[in-house]
């Protein structure tokens, strides 16, 4: 198949999040399976296009407008004006529903549109404690349009599929659920590949990973590391990732004012890229993701396929990856004495953590690339055809 993304985050140079790990992964997999895969996506140096490992990139200059949705149409109008230019006839064009990239090729598609939803605008805004003022609003407005005039809408997690149906009145039977994924092999050679920083060699650690924000969870993490600390006196706590702050407050700050004496044992790193982080991820003792509410959460699967026991949260995506006590550790969220308690209960039992090892490193082959992929070229297929018999119609008509 001709299968096009459209992806503003993309490696190496856009590389920022969630939606950038999934378009690359995804890509690479299909392009393996034998598919002619091109990548629409952002920079802010020189456009081109050229080819990384079998998918064509073709990298569009962003530049920033004042205010933000103006920015956002004008994206997704440059997005739209290269699918045209591209000299192929895409089977299937793919976007998140994210600052709707895909909003203006969902008025005048020329091919087939399935939108994946990642995290509504709205629903970011609410984990982070932020209410959506009108600027927003009108950026909502364009992804649900976006999504509701695609031929074909699928998510990651039947939480996140519950969610948004609920809030743009989407019928439920339109959204499929496909997992994410992530390329087992390759995070298991990067995390081998190099050592970890010097700053970690012979230290027993905890590990959070990810943006520092609010609906990650973080300063439910920070009220619960002083008695994790005093419990367990030659532990250290890392946190790798850039800080997004809460309320115009810095995050690392308040980690580091409610940890108190201890904050000698916590250490910082920003955002690494995926060798860096990797061969860290490999030596933790538990990586700890308490965030108030995950569509899904790449960074859990990545530490279960390196084989590390993660703590996570109950009652969204991280349910439908962990298994509870079998792959990993579920606790309620927004609650730091549960936290607390499960960490020290989780690192006092050595051969509970050897068991759950094993548990991450096989439940994570269950979302490795190559075999979802496959699942999603089967929906492709089926929406395409679904395209075609839809053309035919009008065409009688």
């Amino acid at each position: 198949m001709n299968i096009c993304f459209f992806s503003r985050e993309y490696p190496p140079e856009t590389h920022s999040g969630g939606i950038g790990t999934y378009t690359y992964n995804m890509a690479m997999a299909l392009s393996r399976l034998g598919h002619t895969i091109h990548v629409i996506t952002s920079t802010e140096h020189s456009e081109g296009s050229y080819q990384d490992n079998g998918v064509v990139v073709h990298r569009l200059r962003s530049r920033r407008i004042i205010p933000k949705e103006l920015w956002h149409f004008n994206y997704s109008y440059a997005a739209a004006k290269k699918v045209s230019q591209i000299n192929c006839m895409f089977d299937i064009v793919q976007s998140s529903e994210f600052a709707s990239e895909a909003f203006w090729f969902a008025l005048n598609k020329i091919f087939p549109l399935v939108t994946r939803l990642a995290t509504p605008m709205y629903l970011s805004e609410e984990l982070d404690g932020r209410t959506l003022f009108r600027p927003s609003l009108l950026l909502n407005w364009m992804e649900k349009k976006q999504t509701l005039n695609s031929d074909g809408i699928f998510t990651s997690t039947r939480s996140l599929a519950r969610v948004v149906t609920e809030k743009w009145g989407i019928e439920p039977s339109r959204v499929e659920i496909i997992p994410n994924s992530v390329d087992v092999s390759r995070i298991m050679k990067l995390a081998e590949d190099r050592p970890a920083p010097e700053q970690l060699k012979g230290k027993d650690f905890l590990l959070y990973f990810g943006r520092l924000e609010e609906r990650k969870g973080v300063r439910v993490l920070a009220q619960a590391l002083p008695s994790v600390l005093e419990r367990c006196p030659s532990l250290y706590m890392v946190f790798v990732g850039s800080d997004l702050g809460f309320r115009g407050t810095s995050l690392r700050k308040y980690i580091q004012k409610r940890s108190g004496r201890f904050r000698e044992r916590l250490i910082f790193f920003d955002n690494q890229p995926q060798e860096v982080l990797f061969p860290m991820v490999h030596l933790s003792k538990l990586v700890i993701l308490p965030s108030l509410w995950e569509a899904f959460g790449f960074v859990c699967v990545e530490a279960m396929a390196l084989g590390r026991p993660v703590i996570a949260t109950s009652g969204s995506g991280f349910e439908e990856i962990i298994e509870n006590d079998i792959s990993g550790f579920l606790v309620k969220p927004g609650n730091s004495g549960l936290l607390a308690e499960k960490i020290i209960h989780a690192l006092d039992d050595e051969k509970g953590l050897l068991r759950i090892s094993e548990g991450a490193r096989q439940r994570a082959r269950d979302f490795d690339a190559a075999k979802v992929a496959v699942r999603l070229v089967d929906y492709y297929q089926k929406i395409k055809e679904e395209w075609l018999k839809k053309k035919t119609i009008c065409k009688v008509a």
